[in-house]
C-alpha cells in the first residue's frame, strides 16, 4: 500500500469508530524514545522514520510534526504524499494542540491509543479540541488497522537478565528503599513504573527488546510494603527470579499492572507524573487519591554511584581504543584509494568494536554522514542515499556502544581531504563551542538551561545556531538518551556531582555541511567558597579530536591549554592498552597545537 492509501484507510477506520479523526505519537505505553517495532505505528501509516513526532488524520487532511533534528530528512520522506510537514518550532507552524482547534468542530472526536499517549499530552489535547466543542476519546482504531492490513510485529521476548551489584554498585532493594524514601517526601505511598529505564534501574533487570538499547517490555509497582515487576512469564531464569525474591520483588505477568492498581486499597496515595504516565494508566490511577510529581526514578538514575561511575571510566578506555583503531582503518583504506559508503562505515567501527571486552551492541544507530547529508543531525544512510566518501570535506560520525560496564555516545567530524573556508570556520567555532562547555565552571545552582548558554557563544557572535541542546544524560547499560539533566534552553534540572552529559554543539547548513564535536562529561566538585559550592565538567570520552581543520588564531589561549591538556589525557590513558605503532600514530594525533 502506498502511503496515502494507509492514511485514507485510517481515515475511514477512524469515522467507522465513531470519530471524526485519528492521533498516532512515536510512542508506546512506556513512554520510550526508541520504540519496540510492535509500537512503530506512524512510521508504517507514514514511511517517516524520524524520532519524537506527532502525526494527525482529519477527515480532510493529514499533518506531522516533527522537531529541528528531522526537518530535512522528514521533508524528503514525506515528499509525495498527502501528509503535510509541519517544522514544530518554526515560525508560523501552528502547533498540534493549535491544529486540533483550527480542524474539528463541535461534536467531532479525534480518537487515538491512550495507552501510548503521555497523560499531560492527552490532556492538553483534550483541552484544545474543547475549545471549539469537540472531544477526544482513547479508542485504538490504529493498531487493529494494522495488523489487519500489514504484518505488525509482536511484542518482544528476549531473554532477560539481572546486572549485578559489582556493576551496578546497589541490589533491587536498596534502590526500592532509595525510592520509598521519596514517597514520603512526596506525601506518596505508591509509584507505578512504566519507563522502561526506570524498572531497569530499580530491579537491575535488562534483555535486548530494543534496538540498541539493553532495556526490557515491563513495568513495576511500588508500595511502602511490596514491589512487583510486571513481566511476561518465562522470560528470567529460576536463578535471577530468586536474587529479586531476596530483594523483595515479586514478578506477575506483564498485562496485569492496572487489575494491580485498581486491587490497592483506596487508601493508597499515588505519585503521579502526567508526562510519563500513559493516560489510560493515569485514568485507573486516578480511581485512587494521587499527588502530581516527576517520578523520582529520574532524578536517582540520573546521578551515578562510585560504582557506575568506575565502570564508566574503563568504557570509556575501551570505546576511545577501539575508535581510535577505526580511525586508523578509515585514514588506511582513504589513503589506499579504497571506495567507502556511508554505509560502510558502521561496520567498520562495529568490527573494531567488537574486538572490545564486554561490547555486545552498538548504543544506536551509527550516523555516518559525508558532506551536505551531514546537515540532516540524524541522518541515517541507506538505500535512498549513500554517498561515496569523496577526497574532499568532511564526514561526520556519530556513535556508541553497549558494554558490560557502561553505554557510550561519541561523535567526530573527520577531515577526509582540502577543506573550504567555510569548513574551516564551522569546525573551529564549533569546537571553541565544545570546550567552552567541557571548561566551565559553575555554582551548583545552575539548571542545565542556564549552562547551555556556555556553548553557544562563539557561534551566536557569528549569528549562527543549532536547533537542539547542547547535550543530553546517558544511561547505565540502558538507553544512550537519559534525563532529567540535559544541556537545553528549556531544561531546569540542577546539575549535580555524578551527573553524566553530553556535550555536542554543531553547525548544520542546509546542502552544504554538518559538523559536531561530541564528548560525554562527568560533573564533578570544585570546590567552595565564600560564594558557594562550585561544580566543573571532566571529559569521560577518551578519543583525538582533528585539529587539522582548526584555525588556531581563533582560538584563546584558555581554549588552546584546555585542548592541549585534553589530548595529552587521551594518550595517558589509552597508550597502554596499544600497540607501538598505535601509540606512534595516537602521539601524532594528540600533539599540541601552538600559534
Amino acid at each position: 500500500m502506498t502511503t496515502n492509501e494507509k492514511i485514507s484507510a485510517l481515515r475511514a477506520a477512524a469515522k467507522d469508530a465513531g470519530g471524526s479523526g485519528v492521533l498516532l505519537m512515536t510512542s508506546d505505553p512506556h513512554s520510550s524514545e526508541y520504540l519496540p517495532a510492535h509500537y512503530n505505528s506512524l512510521t508504517w501509516f507514514s514511511g517517516f522514520t524520524g524520532e519524537n513526532s506527532t502525526l494527525v488524520v482529519t477527515m480532510t487532511g493529514s499533518a506531522l510534526w516533527c522537531d529541528g533534528r528531522f526537518y530535512v530528512q522528514a521533508d524528503r520522506q514525506l515528499a509525495g504524499t498527502e501528509i503535510e510537514c509541519m517544522h514544530a518550532g518554526s515560525a508560523g507552524v501552528p502547533t498540534v494542540a493549535e491544529y486540533l482547534t483550527a480542524h474539528f468542530k463541535e461534536g467531532q472526536t479525534l480518537l487515538l491509543d491512550g495507552s501510548c499517549v503521555p497523560a499531560a499530552v492527552a490532556e492538553q489535547y483534550a483541552a484544545a479540541l474543547q475549545k471549539s466543542g469537540a472531544a477526544l476519546a482513547s479508542r485504538d482504531v490504529v493498531n487493529p488497522l494494522w495488523e489487519r492490513l500489514g504484518d505488525r510485529p509482536a511484542l518482544p521476548d528476549t531473554p532477560c537478565r539481572l546486572l549485578t551489584p559489582a556493576q551496578t554498585g546497589a541490589t533491587a532493594a536498596d534502590r526500592i528503599a532509595l525510592v520509598r524514601g521519596e514517597l514520603q517526601k512526596a506525601g506518596a505511598t505508591a509509584l507505578a513504573v512504566t519507563g522502561l529505564d526506570c524498572v531497569a534501574w530499580l530491579t537491575n533487570l535488562r534483555a535486548n527488546d530494543l534496538p540498541c538499547t539493553p532495556l526490557a517490555v515491563a513495568c513495576a509497582l511500588v508500595t511502602m510494603d511490596r514491589c512487583t515487576l510486571f513481566l511476561a512469564p518465562g522470560r528470567l531464569s529460576g536463578a535471577d527470579t530468586a536474587t529479586l525474591a531476596a530483594s523483595g520483588v515479586t514478578v506477575e505477568d506483564y498485562t496485569a499492572l492496572t487489575a494491580a492498581v485498581r486491587a490497592l486499597p483506596a487508601g493508597e496515595v499515588f505519585l503521579v507524573d502526567p508526562k510519563t504516565t500513559n493516560y489510560d494508566l493515569a485514568c485507573a490511577l486516578k480511581e485512587h487519591r494521587t499527588v502530581a510529581g516527576a517520578d523520582p526514578i529520574l532524578a536517582l538514575k540520573g546521578v551515578k554511584n562510585a560504582v557506575e561511575l568506575q565502570n564508566i571510566r574503563e568504557c570509556h578506555i575501551r570505546d576511545g581504543v577501539a575508535v581510535c583503531r577505526f580511525q586508523m582503518d578509515l585514514e588506511q583504506a582513504l589513503a589506499e584509494g579504497k571506495v567507502l559508503h556511508e554505509t560502510d562505515i558502521a561496520a567498520m567501527l562495529q568490527r573494531r568494536r567488537a574486538e572490545m571486552p564486554g561490547y555486545f551492541e552498538d548504543s544506536f544507530g551509527t550516523i555516518a554522514a559525508y558532506g551536505p547529508n551531514a546537515a540532516m543531525m540524524h541522518y541515517q544512510a541507506g538505500e535512498g542515499s549513500d554517498s561515496v566518501i569523496q577526497p574532499r570535506g568532511l564526514l561526520l560520525v556519530d556513535n556508541g556502544g553497549q558494554y558490560d560496564c557502561g553505554t557510550t555516545d561519541i561523535t567526530r567530524t573527520y577531515p577526509v581531504g582540502p577543506l573550504t573556508d567555510n569548513e574551516r570556520r564551522y569546525y573551529t567555532w564549533t569546537l571553541q563551542c565544545h570546550i567552552d562547555m567541557a571548561r566551565a565552571v559553575f555554582l551548583d545552582y545552575c539548571t542545565g538551561g542556564a549552562l547551555d548558554s556556555f556553548a553557544r557563544g562563539p557561534l551566536w557572535s557569528h549569528k549562527i545556531n543549532y536547533r537542539c541542546g547542547t547535550g543530553h544524560g546517558v544511561g547505565f547499560i540502558s538507553s544512550v538518551h537519559e534525563g532529567p539533566q540535559r544541556l537545553g534552553p528549556n531544561n531546569d534540572t540542577v546539575f549535580r556531582p555524578g551527573m553524566t552529559v553530553t556535550d555536542e554543539p554543531g553547525v548544520y547548513e542546509t546542502d552544504e555541511v554538518g559538523i559536531r564535536i561530541e564528548n560525554e562529561l562527568e560533573c564533578v566538585e570544585a570546590g567552595e567558597n565564600q560564594y558557594g559550592r562550585w561544580l566543573r565538567f571532566e571529559p569521560l570520552t577518551l578519543v583525538p579530536i582533528a585539529t587539522g581543520p582548526v584555525l588556531v588564531d581563533e582560538l584563546s589561549r584558555e581554549q588552546m591549554d584546555w585542548l592541549n591538556a585534553y589530548h595529552a589525557r587521551v594518550y595517558e590513558m589509552l597508550s597502554p592498552r596499544m600497540t607501538e605503532p598505535e601509540r606512534a600514530w595516537l602521539k601524532e594525533k594528540t600533539a599540541p597545537i601552538h600559534r
